[in-house]
């Protein structure tokens, strides 16, 4: 179990560090370029997203960045104590932990956006609707896991009392 949670934390170091190292090396020397991937619906193409979050961008709230700091920070939190109240109450088997890790590591990941970056550095544009970057991978896989063991009722996750 101890384990199981040490490479959890591992991973998310591992994977907010790759984030983090993509956006810095794009900064540095790619920002300009446009490059298809799979066109023609996927590009490379970095842009700045100063609005923080992709509501806040769509719908132009003007939500601030302080604001959206504590917002992640608070997410980070009860993350973290529901992490801790799920390992201790059921097993950390292989999905559960891939799930947090990736959870923690797009809210890391979006934490350091909003404070080193003043936003977020999305670079991979899905044609037509919008950029994004690894850190939304992360977190949509995360829900996306989340979402098949739910339907798979691992660890009779359906049914559980919590």
């Amino acid at each position: 179990m101890k384990r199981n949670k040490g490479l959890m934390w591992f991973f998310v170091f591992v994977l907010t560090a790759v984030e983090q190292g993509i956006k810095i090396i794009i900064y540095r020397y790619y920002l300009q370029l446009r490059l298809p991937l799979v066109p023609p619906w996927l590009y490379f193409a970095p842009l700045f997203n100063r609005d923080y979050s992709w509501l806040n961008s769509m719908l132009q709230l003007g939500v601030s960045k302080i604001v959206h700091i504590l917002i992640v920070l608070a997410a980070l939190v009860i993350l973290f104590f529901f992490y801790r109240y799920t390992v201790k109450r059921y097993q950390l088997t292989l999905p559960v932990g891939a799930a947090f890790a990736l959870f923690f590591a797009g809210a890391l990941c979006s934490l350091l956006d909003k404070i080193f970056w003043d936003g977020s550095l999305d670079y991979i544009m899905l044609k037509g609707f919008f950029t994004f970057d690894l850190k939304d991978a992360y977190l949509n896989a995360a829900v996306a896991l989340i979402l098949l063991m739910l339907v798979t009722d691992h660890q009779g996750m359906r049914t559980a009392e919590f």
